[in-house]
């Protein structure tokens, strides 16, 4: 519109609109960002362990979830897309949450690459997976379904009602008792 011959009568009133359209723009497309992000690691920081685990990134993240539900109660007030846009500061609030995730996430990157580096069998599994392991430490049969990406021939492990490991299991159904049984609420 703003290339038309036709503009002149409304040019100012056509680049006061592409402006306020291009700032929409930019609000959606990093508003889309941030909830991914944040749809992705809100129930990784909702874990005690982790967040015991990384207090640095718990702090950050606590500190995006906090802006987060804030500006999602100041769009929810009035949800037209003009009314939105022109809340004071959001655009600028999106921003400083995305560069807070992507601090979250680079932590959290860091954090399962020393977990691979001291345990090498973890490089088998996905993050997912392996986020799975760690944030459910209390129980250790959360385990079971990644066993057989990380070790080949061992299906299961076999657990007391204590959750003591006594032995192990093999896809075939062939069962070895251990000679020490394994506490996994006292391993480190």
């Amino acid at each position: 519109m703003r290339g038309s011959a036709f503009v002149k009568p409304f040019e100012e009133r056509a680049r006061k609109w592409a402006t306020k359209l291009v700032r929409i723009q930019d609000l959606i497309d990093i508003w889309l960002k941030v909830q991914g992000v944040w749809q992705y690691l809100e129930p990784i920081f909702g874990s005690e362990d982790i967040m015991r685990q990384m207090p640095e990134e718990g702090k950050l993240f606590k500190k995006q979830d906090g802006m987060w539900r804030d500006m999602l109660k100041k769009s929810k007030a009035d949800v037209k897309a003009l009314v939105v846009a022109d809340i004071p500061g959001i655009l600028e609030s999106f921003q400083e949450q995305h560069e807070l995730l992507e601090q979250v996430q680079k932590g959290l990157n860091d954090y399962l690459e020393m977990k691979r580096l001291y345990f090498p069998r973890f490089f088998f599994l996905s993050n997912d997976e392996m986020l799975e392991i760690l944030s459910e430490t209390k129980d250790p049969t959360r385990v079971q379904p990644h066993l057989k990406k990380c070790f080949e021939g061992i299906a299961q492990l076999t657990f007391t009602d204590q959750m003591i490991i006594v032995g192990m299991e093999s896809v075939e159904g062939e069962k070895v008792k251990f000679s020490t049984t394994l506490d996994p609420s006292t391993a480190n």
